[in-house]
């Protein structure tokens, strides 16, 4: 019998570790500044050009509702789907083994239950898988701010 694995990014936001899995990470950068886009919401900061792309800049954790992303040196952008996530630290990229990921119940998290996809058991802790799906849901984070 053989133990599937599956590859993950872990990353920090405040003082807590997340996941992603690493195949929806398209590439990760060292924080760089942005252009402010005036009527969106608070969460989006901005566009940034990355090698002649104009991309979308989200502060994660406040898209979370956990405040803001303070800036230091270890603040990264996550490249997924041609959107920057800012984040406070790159933790590591790592295996989790299929059977250390649980399913989520819908309470008990600081942040909203949808934007989980799963637990997984990370070093002797769990540790929420994010579902980028709900997080980046166009329909939501295309909303400009002030209108209904």
């Amino acid at each position: 019998m053989t133990n599937e694995i599956a590859q993950y990014f872990f990353f920090k936001l405040s003082e807590d570790i997340y996941a992603i899995e690493a195949s929806s990470v398209g590439e990760m950068l060292t924080y760089q500044e942005y252009t402010k886009v005036p009527m969106m919401p608070p969460y989006i900061k901005g566009v940034t050009n990355i090698r002649g792309n104009i991309i979308t800049v989200i502060d994660l954790l406040q898209r979370l509702g956990l405040g803001e992303v303070n800036i230091n040196k270890k603040t990264s952008f996550v490249i997924i789907d041609k959107i920057a996530l800012i984040i406070d630290e790159v933790h590591e990229v790592n295996t989790i083994a299929v059977e250390d990921i649980k399913s989520t119940l819908d309470f008990g998290f600081k942040i909203e239950p949808r934007f989980v996809k799963n637990m997984a058991k990370y070093h002797d802790d769990y540790i929420a898988i994010l579902n980028f799906d709900e997080i980046l849901k166009l329909s939501e984070i295309s909303k400009i701010e002030g209108t209904l």
